[in-house]
């Protein structure tokens, strides 16, 4: 009877557990990123077709935000601003996977000793339970480059960061959000290292 219980429980807590998105973080960025605050800053998207897309210009107030949070001052109207941010994203991959689980039956397995009549309650055998589903690989890549040099074949950059997420949720805008929380979680994180981030989510693909 108590490993009925137990496995219950077990069962319920799991139940519980509240999705996150888990990304991994890639920065890279020079000293020069340590003197940005107070500088203009504009943001165009990659490629530049994107530049009228519903799409980016619903992620293009969200990405702003976060600049100013880390202290650029973010323009649309600057004709020479201080820094240009290149944006790009894209669901860039998918993958099938696949699992097997297996969960114990339970149920009685005799009798008490001694003559009791009362059930004995235990593991009777196993169900198995296989499932199929498709991961989506996305990202966001920001790079932050010195605007007198973008039109340049070599354009200077102070800044590059990429986050890369997988999961079931078939559609970037359903985890924009999250994603973009996990590439400036402790901006600009650590250089030339790749960090893992675990965000809170609802669960929700909306």
């Amino acid at each position: 009877m108590r490993i009925f219980i137990f496995a219950i429980i077990g069962l319920l807590l799991a139940g519980c557990a509240k999705p996150t998105i888990d990304a991994n973080v890639t920065a890279f960025f020079t000293p020069e990123l340590n003197a940005i605050y107070g500088k203009t800053i504009v943001i165009k998207a990659l490629p530049e077709s994107k530049e009228s897309s519903l799409e980016y210009l619903t992620y293009r107030p969200k990405i702003a935000d976060k600049l100013r949070f880390v202290g650029f001052v973010v323009r649309e109207d600057v004709k020479n601003p201080d820094y240009i941010a290149l944006v790009s994203y894209a669901i860039d991959g998918t993958q099938q996977k696949s699992s097997v689980t297996s969960s114990p039956v339970f149920g009685s397995v005799g009798v008490g000793v001694f003559g009791g009549s009362s059930p004995v309650f235990g593991s009777v055998g196993q169900t198995f339970n296989s499932q199929t589903w498709e991961e989506y690989s996305r990202f966001i890549s920001i790079d932050i480059v010195e605007a007198d040099t973008a039109t340049s074949n070599n354009p200077v950059r102070i800044y590059e960061g990429k986050v890369k997420s997988v999961g079931r949720c078939p559609t970037l805008a359903g985890v924009f959000d999250e994603v973009l929380d996990a590439l400036f979680q402790d901006f600009p994180g650590v250089n030339g290292k790749t960090i893992f981030v675990s965000i809170p989510w609802d669960g929700s693909c909306q």
